[in-house]
C-alpha cells in the first residue's frame, strides 16, 4: 500500500507539474486589451446605452489565468459589465477566468446613468484586470445628456418653450386646435422609435443658423463604429403630421431627420433654410396643402423627397438629391398629381420651382407629372437643373437639362453626402437673379451674388 501511495503521489504530481507547464506564470504574461479606453459615446440619461464589446486576447502560446475581472465603481458609476456571458461586478474564480492560448474573452459593458438636472457630463469607471501580479485598467468613457423626459403631451394652450430645451419624447406630442407651441433657438427634440408630433393648431419652430432647432431620433450611438451612426439612418422615429385643421406651421432653420412617415402635410406651411433627410417613406407629402419650401435640403427617403396631391406648393432656392442608400428607392424625386386616391378625387394642383434642383441615384425618371380628369394643373420650373432629357416650353424656362451637377462630395457606400456645389458645377451663376430677394442668404448664410446659383448653396465665386 505504502509504495502504492508514493506511485500515486508522485504521478499526481508530474501531472501538476505537466498542467503548470501550460500555464504562463510570468509577471509579462498578461491579456491585451482590445482597447485601452471604451467609449460608449453620448447616452440619454434614464436610457441604457447599446451593448459594447471588450476583448482580452491571449499572446502567448500557453494559457493564461486571471486573479480577477473588477469593474471598480460599479454601486455608483451607472456601468454594468458580463464577462463571457455572466452578469457581475466583480469575477475572482481563476477557474473561470482562463484564456486558452491565441483565445479570446469576452467583456460586455452597458450604462445607464441617473437624472441629475440637465447638462452634459463625463462619466468615468474602470475595468480592473489583474493577471499573474500585476493590474490592467480599461477606462470607461461615456458623456451623459441629461433631457427632461416625457412618454405623451397634449399641448392644450400656447406654449413657448425656452431657448436650449432638450426633450425626449417616448410617445407622443400633441399640438390640440386652437393652440401654439413655439421652439426656440438651440431646440432639440430626441424622438423615441415611432414618436409622433401631431398638430392640430399650430408649430412654429423658429431656430437660427447658429442655434438651429434639431428633432431627430434618440439612438445617440454607431450601427458600424465609427461609420455609420443610427443618426443618419431612417426610421428612426415616427414623424411629423400637420393636420389639416392646422394653420400657420412654420420650420426656419430646423434640422429634421431620421423618420419612419416623413413629414405629412395637409396645411398651409412654410419651411425656410432647413435640413430635412433620411425617411423611410416620402420625406414631405403635401396634401391639399399650401406649402411654401424657401432655401431648403431635401435629402433621401425611400419614396419621393417631394409629393404633392392637390394644393399649391412654391419652392426656392432648394436642393433634392435622393441617394437613399438603405433600401432600394421606389417612387421619382418629385411626384406632382392632382388625382387624390385617398378622398378618390381630383383636386386642383398649382407648382413652381425657382433656382432648384431635382436629382436622384435611380435609373428611373426623377419627375412625376400626373394630370388626373378636368382639374386644373398647372406647373413651372425657372432656371432649374433637372436631371431629366426635355426641352423648354412653357413650364420649363432656361432649364440644364441632364447634365450632372457636380456636388462637393457624394459617397453612399460611405454614407456621406456634401451637397455643396463642386468648382465646374453647371448651377454656378445659372440662377434667374430674380430669386435673390426671395433668399438673399444660402443655406450656410452665405450671401448671394447677383447672378445667383442654382440649389441652396451658393457658389464661392461665380464664373
Amino acid at each position: 500500500m505504502r509504495k502504492f501511495l508514493l506511485v500515486f503521489t508522485f504521478l499526481a504530481a508530474l501531472l501538476l507539474s505537466a498542467c503548470d507547464d501550460e500555464i504562463a506564470t510570468g509577471s509579462d504574461a498578461q491579456p491585451v486589451a482590445s482597447t485601452d479606453t471604451l467609449s460608449l459615446g453620448t447616452v440619454l440619461t434614464c436610457n441604457s446605452s447599446p451593448t459594447y464589446l471588450l476583448k482580452l486576447y491571449n499572446r502567448n502560446s500557453k494559457e493564461l489565468r486571471l486573479s480577477s475581472i473588477i469593474l471598480r465603481n460599479a454601486q455608483s458609476s451607472g456601468y454594468r459589465m458580463n464577462v463571457d456571458g455572466m452578469n457581475g461586478a466583480a469575477f475572482t474564480q481563476s477557474d473561470f477566468l482562463r484564456i486558452a492560448p491565441k483565445d479570446s474573452l469576452f467583456i460586455f459593458v452597458e450604462a445607464t446613468f441617473p437624472s441629475y438636472g440637465g447638462g452634459s457630463r463625463q462619466e468615468l469607471d474602470y475595468i480592473d484586470v489583474t493577471c499573474n501580479g500585476k493590474t490592467q485598467s480599461v477606462v470607461l468613457a461615456a458623456t451623459s445628456k441629461d433631457v427632461q423626459r416625457i412618454g405623451s403631451r397634449i399641448i392644450t394652450a400656447d406654449e413657448t418653450w425656452p431657448e436650449g430645451t432638450e426633450l425626449q419624447i417616448i410617445d407622443s406630442l400633441v399640438i390640440a386646435p386652437q393652440a401654439t407651441l413655439l421652439l426656440q433657438e438651440n431646440t432639440t427634440l430626441f424622438m423615441h422609435d415611432k414618436a409622433k408630433i401631431i398638430v392640430y393648431g399650430s408649430l412654429i419652430a423658429r431656430g437660427s443658423l447658429d442655434e438651429p432647432i434639431t428633432i431627430r431620433g434618440d439612438r445617440t450611438d454607431w450601427m458600424f463604429e465609427g461609420t455609420l451612426p443610427y443618426d443618419n439612418l431612417p426610421s428612426q422615429w415616427g414623424g411629423i403630421y400637420l393636420k389639416g385643421i392646422s394653420h400657420g406651421n412654420l420650420f426656419e432653420r430646423t434640422d429634421i431627420r431620421g423618420m419612419s412617415d416623413g413629414i405629412c402635410v395637409e396645411s398651409d406651411t412654410k419651411f425656410v433654410s432647413c435640413h430635412i433627410k433620411n425617411s423611410d417613406a416620402n420625406l414631405i407629402a403635401c396634401r391639399n396643402a399650401e406649402v411654401e419650401i424657401t432655401n431648403c435640403e431635401l435629402l433621401n427617403s425611400r419614396l419621393s423627397l417631394l409629393e404633392v396631391v392637390g394644393g399649391k406648393c412654391d419652392v426656392v432656392h432648394s436642393t433634392l438629391a435622393n441617394f437613399h442608400f438603405t433600401s432600394a428607392v421606389e417612387q421619382e424625386v418629385l411626384r406632382i398629381t392632382n388625382r387624390d386616391t385617398i378622398d378618390n378625387v381630383s383636386r386642383e394642383v398649382s407648382v413652381s420651382f425657382l433656382n432648384s434642383i431635382v436629382c436622384g441615384s435611380t435609373m428611373n425618371p426623377h419627375i412625376l407629372l400626373e394630370q388626373d380628369g378636368n382639374a386644373p394643373f398647372s406647373y413651372r420650373f425657372d432656371h432649374c437643373w433637372l436631371f431629366e432629357k426635355g426641352e423648354d416650353d412653357e413650364h420649363f424656362i432656361s432649364t440644364i437639362w441632364g447634365e450632372y451637377p457636380l456636388f462637393l462630395y457624394t459617397d453612399p457606400q460611405a454614407y456621406f453626402f456634401d451637397q455643396h456645389l463642386a468648382p465646374g458645377s453647371p448651377c454656378i451663376g445659372a440662377g434667374n437673379p430674380a430669386a435673390v430677394p426671395l433668399a438673399p442668404f444660402d443655406l450656410d448664410g452665405k450671401p448671394r451674388h447677383a447672378i445667383p446659383s442654382i440649389g441652396c448653396y451658393e457658389s464661392d465665386t461665380n464664373p
